[in-house]
């Protein structure tokens, strides 16, 4: 030790400081010594000992030790010093970072005691204490409490086994329950103490019976991860799980997600798809029927009313007009029959989609509708129409009603006037009020624009029910389903539509449909 660096200025005469440093050389902590007033400080053995350095390297003065102190925690630490040393407390104490020789640094809990004269501190005296130790194992230990918080908190059951293998072959023989968290206690019904130490083929032979064992020992053998679905119904139980396993080294970990209730819901929907598919074979069935059973009946009414027609009935009178109301009903419930049967077999099937050019759809769709275009002096304009993906009937189907309904309502002795406008727009762009069936990052909007005689905007969500009429039928003819024909098909397709209207000003109908990326 430098005797330099020990100070001749006891001051104290309570205080045999000789002794003091005879007595710390004795212990393996790093005893110090400071004098405030001077700054001087002598150091004991144990601080070079603790810390790696060297006597002759260590300059006087408290700057030495203050450069050392964890710059995190240094302004704190200088801080508590020159409040203790203001205030004339009797003693002083802290914890904090002090780096060592080798760069690195050690945890310390440091504490002093204060010598006051005339209300001046004149001597601290203390001794540097290394805790790393103790600091290490407390942050290792709440670490664990972490892990183990972290694991039985898990919502998954988890296991980790070692392997087992016979002594005699080092064949794989069975995996040994080391640790289970506490879903892994509630999945099976057992508690940690029940299972760990046993091996997994003791506590559940099941997995013999139920061919589980095979895949762990392909995990154990392989390291390949492995993940299935599984229905446990050995030892009492009947649970189906989801089950993922890794392994390390000897170590296996196994994760058992219960999905019981899960798979129970999905069996149970499965089950309804199989009523659903029945009941739609009943309605196909049904539609058969009323496409010829029905119809059948219609077609010898109409025909045996033409036949009284023409076997001498009367052109006029109550007889002649009975008739020709019944021929009218009869052609009427033939449009509606044959309506619903168009309704019905729209479907949602979407595996037989394809691209479908719009253009051609609006063509062949102009050609069926040519003579009431040509009796009615329509005019219709249209932007070039995308290509979508879709049902080409369907599609048809929809461009049909909408232009059938620009047809007929339009105003008495004006020529109807019908645009179809074509806009591209983003997801973020679709109105709040639209709500597509299927999610898309982009849309095309169809808009099919008319100069009829429209309707209050009040009964724009009614128009798009099945049978939902505006007007009286001895206006406007028709059986009240081509709108909702409408609106199945854009569903189906994964759109929307939606229309807007003011009484004699017309009416759009816009159609959002997803882009054909």
């Amino acid at each position: 030790m430098d005797n330099a660096l020990i100070s001749s200025d006891a001051g104290d005469p309570t205080v045999d400081y000789e002794r003091f440093r005879i007595l710390a050389r004795i212990t393996h902590d790093a005893v110090w010594d400071w004098n405030p007033v001077t700054d001087q400080i002598w150091w004991s053995d144990g601080l070079f000992s603790l810390f790696g350095y060297k006597s002759k390297d260590w300059k006087p003065g408290a700057a030495e030790w203050r450069e050392r102190i964890h710059p995190d925690d240094r302004q704190r630490v200088i801080s508590s010093v020159d409040t203790a040393v203001r205030e004339c407390r009797s003693s002083w104490t802290s914890e904090y970072r002090f780096r060592k020789a080798d760069g690195t640094y050690a945890y310390i809990h440091d504490r002093g005691q204060l010598v006051v004269q005339h209300d001046r501190v004149v001597r601290m005296v203390g001794a540097m204490h290394d805790v790393t130790a103790q600091v290490t194992a407390l942050a290792r230990q709440q670490q664990a409490d972490q892990l183990k918080f972290i694991i039985d908190s898990a919502l998954t059951a988890m296991a980790l086994y070692a392997i087992v293998r016979d002594p005699a072959t080092g064949e794989l023989v069975d995996m040994r329950y080391e640790l289970i968290n506490h879903m892994a206690e509630r999945m099976t019904g057992r508690s940690a103490a029940e299972l760990v130490g046993k091996t997994m083929r003791t506590a559940f032979p099941g997995i013999d019976k139920t061919g589980i064992w095979p895949r762990y020992k392909h995990l154990a053998e392989t390291g390949e991860t492995m993940r299935y679905h599984n229905h446990y119904t050995a030892n009492g139980y009947d649970i189906w799980y989801e089950v993922q396993g890794v392994r390390h080294g000897d170590w296996i970990v196994l994760s058992f997600l219960d999905i019981t209730e899960l798979k129970n819901t999905q069996l149970k929907l499965e089950a309804l798809n199989q009523e659903l598919f029945r009941s739609n074979e009943n309605l196909q069935q049904f539609a058969y029927v009323a496409s010829h059973d029905l119809q059948e009946p219609l077609r010898k009414i109409q025909s045996f009313g033409d036949l009284l027609k023409s076997s001498g009935l009367p052109a006029e009178g109550p007889a002649a007009d009975y008739l020709d109301r019944m021929q009218s009903a009869a052609r009427r419930m033939s449009v509606l029959i044959r309506d619903l049967l168009a309704y019905s077999r729209i479907t949602t099937q979407r595996d037989t989609f394809c691209p479908v050019p719009l253009d051609d759809v609006l063509q062949n769709t102009l050609t069926t509708l040519d003579m009431l275009v040509l009796e009615s002096n329509a005019v219709i304009e249209a932007d070039p129409l995308p290509v979508v993906q879709g049902d080409a009937t369907q599609l048809e189907q929809l461009m049909l009603n909408l232009l059938t309904n620009a047809l007929k309502f339009s105003k008495p002795g004006q020529a109807p006037h019908i645009q179809i406008r074509v806009t591209a727009l983003s997801a973020s762009e679709l109105p709040s009020t639209v709500r597509p069936t299927k999610a898309a990052p982009r849309y095309v909007r169809i808009d099919v624009i008319d100069n009829g005689i429209g309707f209050a905007q009040k009964d724009s969500s009614l128009i798009f029910n099945v049978f939902q009429r505006l007007h009286a039928r001895s206006q406007y003819g028709g059986t009240g389903i081509g709108l909702a024909v409408v609106d199945k098909v854009v569903r189906n397709h994964g759109g929307a539509v939606i229309a807007t209207s003011e009484p004699e000003v017309g009416a759009t109908f816009s159609v959002y449909l997803p882009a054909n990326d």
